[in-house]
């Protein structure tokens, strides 16, 4: 008897921090560990669902679901939102490292691709290789260390590509491309690779949060350069090339209380910039359970390669393999000036990655006739994982934004 009280005792607790439902609170004072009794709290049902149902709940939405296989053989799951079409011009939206599309659909009634949709866009919605709901391959699986070993220049050349063919092939109509930090990346490596394509399938593209290098970065993930050798073999023995997969278990502990989502905050702000006040408690657990995901290893190699050399190159092998992929000892850098298509970025003063002085290296980089505004978010406080999960998304970017999408839809580029 003595032995079932001792398990009970020890399995009980647990089970309410590992298995039991997870609620959401109006405030965060509101949350603890036993908000599983709904004191003040309610069911959040996103925590339990798939970019599909989610969108297919909203009134008169339809979701629509395609798996697309690119040239290298990746299956992608490619999401698309629509209510009543009355836009010229679909909405591609391409997320970040080390999340998935379900961030732009999180957040109710004032999720992105539920605003877009509400103003009559037809709304497309990436999920990169190697992301929960992009794990597929015609040969290989998430087993297999080959799987992983895809870089940030497969996401640009393959996923985005592939995702804006599809797009072009389905509507008949030229694409505005919203990216966001790694999905800004990606962009501009198919854009500048193959201008003839994005010229004919883009209207024009919109960057939040641009990352084209990290030449002054603030983040404490500069500390990590020289051991980067060092964590990628571990990353390799441990996961076969993927970072943290089932990193979302560990963490729901911590979003049963206040003090833990605050201590996953504090985290984040040394790696995206500081700002606690943005925080909103509808949605962090949602933010931190599922909207984080995993990726491959070899992304975050070639991110840490633009903070070692502050150039917009492909990724670096090794002068014997850049010799046989590139004909060159060293990797190319690509060339920003041939983006045919009309760019606006939007940056974050307290963005700790993708910072303002780079944000206008970048512009400068890009043709004089295509540089159509550089916009700081009106709060000072603005990080990188504010453009994601800030609790005033509306107030201080999306009416900027969707002026812009507006004025490319028109054709108009104001500098």
């Amino acid at each position: 008897m003595r032995k079932y009280i001792l398990s009970f005792v020890f399995i009980l607790p647990l089970s309410i921090l590992f298995v039991s439902s997870i609620k959401v609170c109006k405030t965060f004072q509101d949350y603890s560990v036993f908000n599983f009794l709904g004191h003040n709290c309610m069911d959040n049902p996103i925590l339990n669902r798939n970019i599909t149902e989610i969108i297919r709940d909203w009134p008169g939405y339809t979701a629509e679901e395609y798996y697309l296989t690119t040239e290298d053989g990746y299956i992608i799951l490619i999401e698309r939102a629509y209510k009543q079409i009355t836009q010229k011009h679909p909405i591609i939206i391409a997320h970040g490292l080390g999340m998935n599309a379900l961030g732009w659909v999180d957040r109710g009634d004032v999720s992105l691709a539920r605003l877009l949709g509400n103003l009559g866009y037809d709304v497309w919605m990436l999920n990169v290789r190697g992301t929960w709901y992009s794990k597929g391959h015609v040969n290989l699986t998430t087993s297999d260390k080959k799987y992983w070993k895809f870089t940030v220049d497969h996401v640009g050349l393959y996923d985005i590509r592939s995702m804006i063919k599809l797009v072009a092939e389905r509507t008949k109509r030229q694409a505005i491309y919203i990216g966001y930090s790694m999905g800004t990346t990606g962009f501009y490596m198919f854009s500048s690779t193959y201008p003839e394509e994005a010229k004919r399938f883009v209207k024009g593209m919109i960057s939040l949060a641009p990352v084209y290098n990290y030449k002054n970065a603030r983040s404490v993930t500069k500390l990590l350069l020289p051991i980067w050798p060092l964590v990628r073999r571990f990353v390799y023995a441990m996961w076969n090339g993927e970072v943290l997969p089932g990193y979302s278990i560990f963490l729901r502990p911590f979003i049963r209380t206040s003090a833990g989502m605050y201590l996953i905050q504090f985290f984040c702000n040394f790696i995206f910039g500081d700002d606690f006040y943005e925080m909103d408690p509808l949605t962090y657990p949602i933010f931190a359970s599922q909207i984080l995901d995993t990726g491959g290893v070899e992304l975050f190699s070639q991110l840490y390669q633009f903070l070692q050399i502050s150039n917009f190159t492909k990724f670096d092998y090794g002068k014997e393999k850049n010799l046989k992929m590139y004909g060159t000892a060293t990797a190319p850098r690509y060339d920003l000036s041939k983006i045919p298509v009309p760019l606006s970025l939007f940056v974050g003063e307290n963005d700790w990655l993708a910072t303002l002085t780079n944000a206008k290296d970048l512009m400068a980089a890009i043709r004089p006739d295509l540089r159509c505004g550089l916009q700081v978010v009106p709060y000072k406080k603005w990080t990188h994982l504010d453009f994601l999960i800030a609790k005033d998304l509306p107030k201080y970017l999306y009416k900027y934004l969707f002026q812009k999408i507006e004025e490319f839809g028109d054709g108009i580029c104001r500098h």
